[in-house]
């Protein structure tokens, strides 16, 4: 399946394989886990869901010209996620990924997923992970140049 196919099946614009189907599912539910977390509302066990954190990535590997900051945006996106993505001129990429742990986690595993469980893909990987301040006001995630 190609990079458009996948990010179709995400959206729910198309057909897909049943692992496609069941990671657009584990999306869905991190998105109203994170809508959860803003209401204040807690987990099944009681625990408060939350807080927001903000992480900045370095990737390296095949990040730039596959598509990688169009898939992490709409990764991103499609869970709430906030922040920002970049090429950098040594060939990485930088992002910093805002939200609760699970909206941050399920965009890294959503690359991960595609970018390194396609034989056709040269794959990445994380260089350096960092724990950065929050940012307020924030309202999408987007690439920035």
């Amino acid at each position: 399946m190609g990079l458009l196919s996948f990010m179709r099946e995400l959206a729910g614009m198309g057909g897909g394989s049943d692992e496609d189907r069941l990671m657009k599912q584990e999306l869905e539910q991190v998105k109203t886990m994170a809508e959860a977390a803003e209401r204040g509302e807690q987990s099944a066990a009681g625990q408060p869901l939350g807080p927001k954190i903000r992480r900045r990535y370095r990737f390296v590997g095949s990040v730039q010209g596959v598509g990688f900051r169009w898939t992490a945006t709409n990764l991103a996106n499609s869970v709430g996620a906030t922040g920002w993505i970049k090429n950098e001129m040594d060939g990485s990429v930088t992002a910093e990924i805002q939200g609760i742990v699970e909206q941050v986690d399920a965009v890294i595993s959503g690359l991960d997923r595609y970018y390194n469980g396609r034989r056709w893909m040269g794959g990445f990987s994380i260089a350096s992970v960092q724990g950065v301040p929050t940012t307020e006001g924030e309202l999408e995630f987007k690439p920035v140049y």
